[in-house]
């Protein structure tokens, strides 16, 4: 009886997650005024014809859920309950997701999505992904990038007013009306013949960008001199 009950909960709150999520998300990311810094790192990637494997914080996924919506961007999320929500109300956004993690289902998806992004989707990754510890790069976003020859592009995003949740991955939700800024990093390339310490140095290297680009989003609209969007 209990399982039942439990089974009939999950349910109710996949269908609430189906219908409500992506009207939320629609209706919060529209009262935002997004600035976009750096967007010009895509320029060289793009004029290449290259897709992009973007590389953005367990925590930091909800604006971009906004901005990036309904290009077709596939999305690594993992097997677990959570994965399910986000699941369907990144679907009904536009994205496409590719179930597995590095723990569940890894293999098989990380070559999925090598698949996808060589047949010209960008594709999404949440490093630190899909239970932490947060601000901690996997390695399987790397490997990805060595096997598909595409570079990983950092990206994150802060806002003026915001709730941070009190979980592993420190969740941010931009307050309604705020501004918001996306910032993005410069690409980072993975040689195919890299060994086992350079796939190292790349991924600490990664981590360390994107931290450095978090903190940089975070203090964006307290700095006196912030940098300018540039379109």
């Amino acid at each position: 009886m209990r399982g039942r009950l439990k089974r009939f909960r999950d349910q109710v709150a996949l269908f609430l997650a189906f219908w409500m999520g992506p009207l939320l998300i629609r209706a919060l990311g529209a009262t935002l005024r997004v600035d976009f810094v750096n967007r010009g790192k895509l320029v060289s990637v793009r004029r290449r014809g290259q897709s992009v494997i973007y590389a953005f914080w367990h925590g930091r996924m909800l604006v971009l859920a906004y901005t990036h919506r309904q290009r077709r961007i596939h999305i690594l999320i993992s097997q677990h309950r959570d994965g399910e929500f986000i699941a369907r109300i990144i679907e009904r956004l536009g994205f496409v997701s590719v179930r597995g993690s590095t723990t569940r289902g890894g293999t098989k998806a990380i070559f999925e999505m090598c698949q996808k992004a060589s047949s010209g989707y960008d594709v999404g990754v949440t490093p630190d992904g899909p239970k932490g510890p947060g601000f901690r790069v996997h390695p399987g976003i790397i490997y990805m990038a060595q096997r598909s020859g595409l570079p990983i592009v950092p990206i994150t995003n802060s806002s003026q007013h915001r709730w941070t949740l009190p979980s592993w991955d420190r969740f941010i939700i931009p307050r309604p009306f705020s501004k918001a800024v996306i910032m993005l990093g410069e690409p980072i390339h993975v040689p195919a013949d890299s060994d086992a310490q350079e796939l190292e140095a790349t991924r600490a290297r990664l981590e360390s960008r994107l931290i450095g680009l978090t903190r940089k989003a975070d203090a964006y609209f307290s700095n006196a001199g912030q940098e300018r969007a540039r379109t």
